[in-house]
């Protein structure tokens, strides 16, 4: 496989990528927008309250299973599967960022139903540090190319 191939899938990654950390810039103008016209709905309704804390558990689950399922990932040995691999890790990068953004989405949903600008804006700092932390490197692509015979 060839260094190039391997440069161009993976800025296709970084693209998407950078497209799914763009769109947390597109939350927080949306929520800016609406927050002026949004009130807080501080009444107590204990289905609304509770679904705070089971945002938050989806966001501690999604971190373990964003970690879990990278470190699934493996290099077959074989020259044939180079090439599964390079789309197989091209997908791994999709879903993975997709995931880290669903905190902040999660987020997004919250505000847009109890009005709280807060918690919203604790769960796309979360996203965005797992967008940050998952940031498709090439040092990862990087064994694709180095696997070569």
């Amino acid at each position: 496989m060839t260094p190039e191939k391997v440069k161009s899938v993976q800025r296709t990654s970084l693209s998407l990528h950078l497209a799914v950390m763009a769109s947390l810039l597109l939350y927080i103008a949306v929520v800016e927008f609406l927050g002026t016209r949004i009130r807080p709905d501080a009444g107590p309704s204990s289905s609304l309250s509770s679904l705070r804390y089971i945002f938050y558990g989806i966001t501690i689950a999604l971190i373990f299973f964003i970690r879990r399922m990278n470190s699934l990932f493996k290099f077959g040995a074989k020259t044939e599967k180079r090439e599964k691999n390079l789309q197989r890790l091209l997908k791994l990068s999709l879903v993975t960022s997709l995931l880290c953004e669903i905190p902040a989405l999660l987020g997004f949903i919250y505000f847009l139903l109890k009005g709280f600008k807060r918690d919203f804006y604790y769960l796309i700092i979360l996203s965005a540090a797992l967008l940050l932390l998952n940031f498709p490197r090439y040092s990862k692509w990087k064994p694709l190319i180095e696997s070569e015979e």
